[in-house]
């Protein structure tokens, strides 16, 4: 273990800082954004189904959005809590994996710094649960308990490994960049090459396949979300789009990076901090960070050159929490720079979004609004629903139509009806046509071409002229209104 730096850093205020700094979109979601964003909507409609197979992605994120919604239902405010928990589990084992390569308290600044990141702070609001922002509770799982085993070799600490790296796989299919950059340390770090003769590195193979063997079958049946992950590649981008994926990257580290980068390069500047050569009981879990961090994004950077990876900015949140990983034991605080950041580093992240925090509160409610997350959805099933029940005595079954109204009203509409957007019903495994038809649709759909969207996605089923109710936003008080238009695909068997 490393050793330990006796210094008088006290990190009572910069874990209560960090603390309120996760709960701040919490916070925002219970004052001024009480409805979820669209990715959110989508993986709550799906977890109702609990599904092995998606029609997009790997199903951990769709798991957990369906139990949270079972237990506590469908309130962006919960969502967001639940995500800011999972990654307070994240940071635990952030930290628990520094503490493996340098001292408690470097540890604990850059958990810190990585903690306060904008990405942790503001990407919740739009993408809770996210399988991007899950990543950042599995990723750091599975490099702590890989190192523990290379250390302790613990059939527990193997079948943790095991088990987190299964976790990571189902929560996206990139975490095969992580493993690349993890396979690279082993086979050129003879300090890790070692458990290659290791029985429980087998073990912990074998527990990861055996939990993710049901979903590879069921790909393997059900290919839409492999195939939906080929889609991403394009082996015929101009060499343009090629670097613009690499300028995505850059531009995630750029804006999801910070406060933290910027305070690190300051500390540089001013002499608080200066590079570190880690003492040689931290030094093979340093080198196994640095190694497979730099494998990692050299990877990555090969697959957005030479197969054409399509890469937008926010997918880089995970390579970010792989590079603070790398770069803290090779970083040491003076005394100097720890006072530093206890006197003015702590305070001004504090100061700053409790003032982001106010600003956001102050223009949305009374200046500006936004159409996804104070969207009236609760308000518009009721009002949907109620124009059916006097048409029908049955149904509606389904909720279709476009991503943004069919999930967002139609996870409003009760647990009896399923949600679907057009673009996922041949992929929705649980899609049943007969059920449609017997129980009949709610359609929303603004789009001009919606008679063609409609023969494409459901060919062959009438529907009713289109009606539509316009209600306020939430939590504005800007006024302005949100138009819902609605037809209905009438149930077979249950008129008035």
């Amino acid at each position: 273990m490393p050793s330990e730096d006796h210094s008088r850093l006290r990190r009572g205020p910069a874990l209560a800082v960090l603390g309120l700094a996760l709960l701040l979109p919490v916070l925002l979601a219970i004052i001024v954004f009480p409805t979820a964003m669209y990715d959110t909507r989508e993986l709550i409609a799906w977890g109702r189904e609990f599904p092995i197979v998606t029609p997009f992605h790997p199903p951990m994120m769709v798991w957990i959005g369906g139990i949270v919604d079972r237990l506590f239902g469908t309130s962006a405010a919960v969502m967001i809590l639940t995500g800011q928990l999972l990654i307070a589990v994240g940071l635990v084992y952030f930290y628990r994996t520094l503490r493996l390569a340098t001292t408690r308290d470097n540890a604990l600044l850059f958990t810190f710094l990585y903690g306060t990141s904008s990405y942790t702070i503001f990407a919740p609001l739009s993408f809770a649960l996210n399988a991007d922002i899950l990543q950042l509770t599995s990723w750091p799982a599975v490099v702590f308990h890989f190192l523990r085993a290379v250390q302790s070799n613990r059939m527990r600490d193997w079948i943790a490994f095991g088990f987190w790296s299964a976790v990571a796989v189902l929560t996206k299919y990139n975490a095969v960049v992580l493993f690349f950059g993890m396979a690279s340390s082993i086979l050129l770090l003879p300090a890790c090459r070692q458990v290659l003769k290791r029985p429980g590195f087998y073990a912990a193979i074998a527990t990861g396949v055996v939990l993710i063997l049901p979903h590879i079958v069921a790909v393997l049946r059900h290919s839409a979300a492999f195939e939906y992950g080929l889609d991403h590649f394009d082996f015929q981008n101009p060499l343009s789009q090629r670097l613009a994926g690499v300028a995505e990257l850059l531009a995630g580290y750029l804006t999801f990076a910070i406060p933290g980068y910027l305070i690190i390069a300051i500390g540089l500047w001013k002499g608080f901090l200066k590079i570190h050569v880690p003492e040689p009981d931290q030094s093979s879990a340093s080198r196994f960070l640095l190694f497979t961090t730099v494998s990692a994004h050299i990877a990555l950077v090969v697959l957005v050159m030479i197969t054409g990876l399509n890469f937008l900015a926010r997918f880089a949140a995970p390579y970010i929490m792989l590079t603070f990983l790398a770069v803290a034991p090779l970083m040491e605080w003076s005394e100097r720079g720890k006072s530093w950041v206890k006197r003015s580093v702590v305070p001004f992240i504090a100061g700053l979004y409790l003032v982001a925090g106010i600003a956001v509160a102050v223009v949305f409610t009374t200046f500006a609004s936004h159409s996804a997350m104070q969207e009236p959805t609760a308000e518009a099933a009721r009002l949907i629903l109620k124009d059916w029940d006097s048409k029908y005595t049955c149904g509606p079954a389904y909720f279709v139509g476009g991503r943004q109204t069919t999930y967002g009203v139609g996870i409003e509409a009760g647990r009896n009806v399923t949600a679907l957007a057009y673009r996922e019903i041949a992929g929705a495994t649980w899609y049943d046509d007969n059920k449609l038809r017997k129980g009949g649709a709610v359609v929303m759909d603004t789009d001009p071409e919606f008679k063609e969207r409609m023969a494409r996605f459901l060919p062959g089923k009438t529907y009713s002229a289109e009606s539509r109710v316009t209600i306020p936003l939430k939590r504005t008080w800007t006024g302005k209104q949100f138009t819902f238009p609605y037809r209905f695909i009438v149930p077979q068997g249950c008129l008035h």
